[in-house]
């Protein structure tokens, strides 16, 4: 179990509003309004090319009811207050816009590919995103808790880029970040499906409860990693084909979803610059 930060008693209150079924859009445009960093936060997302709005927003309840939506809102307002728990600045190797960067491309892809997954207990879409955006959440974890650990973590695993980023903090911290999100969401009493996708993203042979989520994860995860890097193995080409046939995703589906995603990744990438700034 690692030292977890407490969620100051704002946060916590906020995560607990925010979670509610009931929540209506104008309730979530108050809360928003009573959080000043996080509504600056979310007027600069609204006004980023990601969301083609030929009219930027005029303040913050025409950013949220004319562009983002409830449940765009509320899943990053979740990712951003869960991750302002986190200081990372200790650590001279990790890179937040790197970190936000993939946390939007991963989620943004799995939130195309959730409609298209032909199984049971197949995740809605903003499920999908937001456990896209929170997936590698233990690693903000692992660099709050152990930053000159994990600056030998990223130095090793940029001299050997073979090495899987968790197999070096496995060795050199004894945990890796999807073990330290399990207990972050744990802890921090997050749902179930998201917790499940923290802790197990990783495994693509997981088959318990959540698991169209989980490789749904796993996949977008892959894929995510690859745009940044570009490199594709065959032998990954070869086991996300196995996964999308276990989720039911069709060959033409997923050539379709990712062709769309791939060009959303400007504007993905500008908006995880927007993310990616410290909440004061």
């Amino acid at each position: 179990m690692i030292a977890l930060p407490p969620l100051p008693r704002r946060s916590h209150e906020l995560l607990r509003l925010l979670s509610d079924p009931a929540l209506n859009i104008l309730r979530l445009v108050e809360l928003i309004e009573q959080t000043p960093s996080l509504a600056a936060r979310i007027m600069g997302a609204a006004g980023s090319p990601f969301f083609r709005s030929p009219t930027p927003p005029r303040h913050l309840s025409d950013a949220i009811i004319r562009l983002l939506g409830l449940d765009l809102v509320r899943d990053l307002s979740l990712s951003l207050i869960l991750s302002q728990s986190f200081r990372v600045q200790h650590s001279a190797r990790f890179d937040p816009m790197r970190y936000w960067r993939h946390a939007m491309l991963s989620a943004t892809l799995a939130q195309i590919l959730a409609p298209k997954i032909a199984v049971n207990e197949a995740p809605n879409p903003s499920e999908a995103y937001l456990a896209g955006l929170l997936h590698n959440l233990g690693l903000l974890a692992l660099v709050h808790v152990a930053p000159e650990g994990m600056d030998h973590v990223f130095e090793q695993a940029e001299a050997d880029p073979a090495q899987s980023l968790a197999g070096i903090e496995r060795a050199l911290l004894g945990l890796d970040h999807a073990d330290a999100g399990g207990e972050i969401a744990v802890a921090w009493h997050l749902p179930p499906a998201i917790g499940a996708a923290m802790r197990h993203h990783r495994d693509a042979l997981y088959r318990g409860p959540h698991w169209p989520l989980i490789i749904l994860i796993n996949v977008a995860d892959g894929a995510s990693a690859e745009q940044t890097h570009g490199e594709q193995r065959t032998d990954d080409v070869d086991s996300r084909a196995k996964l999308l046939d276990a989720l039911g995703i069709a060959p033409m589906h997923w050539e379709r979803a990712v062709a769309h995603w791939r060009e959303q990744v400007d504007n993905i990438e500008r908006l995880a610059a927007v993310l990616g700034s410290r909440l004061s």
